[in-house]
């Protein structure tokens, strides 16, 4: 991971999880990581010298402006920008209520969209960078009870393919990342309308699994990545065997 030593990352969502993770993980192969969330406690456990903490709420056009502007006037660049800020909800269509729906679409959506483009020109002026969204399965196929959430991500996923042709002949990768279940406060942290925490007894992939994935894609220049083996048979299934996918997953709900 030498291709990091000395390159200025942003990472949205750094408090807990995979941002938390992506931030140590980048900071361990020699980059210098500038690690937002709007929990600023948790932020100041991962600060070192390698990791400066910047509280930062995505859904706030200062917040996002001061992170860039403090970023820029500390490192004096960004070469890589890790949207990974979200949440879920967990509930049918028919019971959402709008105003957490729309709070989802502002984070999860709009808060990439909102990061995204405060990098761009400065990205465009250096004539490189990389710009990773944080998916999910989601982004390739919706379940029940997630429908608001796999949205958020299926938009992430459009945002991502158009933004990559957009920004061809530049130097600027954009790169998808979309993890499986996976062992984070994610779980705890959602919008639920009822029934329990988690789905099941297995607790997912270890958020420093999603971590080394993004270095990898990174390092690699990777266009999409889809983690876990059942989160790529999912997909196989959505493409060729949708009917059976909507079957098996009305079976599970």
């Amino acid at each position: 991971m030498k291709k990091f030593t000395d390159k200025v990352v942003i990472v949205t969502g750094a408090s807990t999880g995979i941002g938390r993770q992506t931030s140590l993980a980048f900071a361990a192969a020699g980059a210098y990581v500038v690690a937002a969330a709007r929990n600023a406690t948790q932020l100041r456990e991962i600060t070192s010298d390698k990791i400066l903490a910047v509280p930062t709420d995505v859904t706030r056009d200062e917040d996002v402006r001061r992170l860039v502007e403090t970023t820029l006037a500390k490192f004096g660049r960004v070469d890589i920008l890790v949207n990974n800020a979200g949440f879920g909800i967990r509930a049918i269509v028919e019971n959402t209520q709008f105003a957490d729906a729309q709070r989802l679409m502002e984070v999860n959506f709009f808060g990439v969209l909102r990061c995204t483009q405060a990098v761009l020109r400065h990205m465009k002026k250096q004539g490189k960078g990389q710009i990773v969204n944080v998916g999910s399965i989601l982004s390739l196929l919706a379940t029940p009870r997630n429908s608001i959430y796999s949205a958020s991500k299926f938009a992430v996923r459009a945002l991502s393919d158009s933004l990559r042709i957009e920004l061809r002949g530049t130097g600027i990768d954009v790169i998808l990342i979309m993890p499986g279940y996976t062992d984070t406060p994610f779980f705890e942290n959602q919008v639920r309308y009822g029934g329990p925490v988690r789905i099941g007894p297995m607790k997912g992939v270890h958020p420093r699994t999603v971590a080394r994935a993004i270095l990898r894609a990174c390092a690699r220049r990777k266009r999409e990545v889809v983690l876990t083996i059942p989160g790529k048979f999912g997909a196989f299934l959505k493409r060729w065997c949708p009917r059976f996918l909507d079957w098996t997953l009305s079976r599970v709900a």
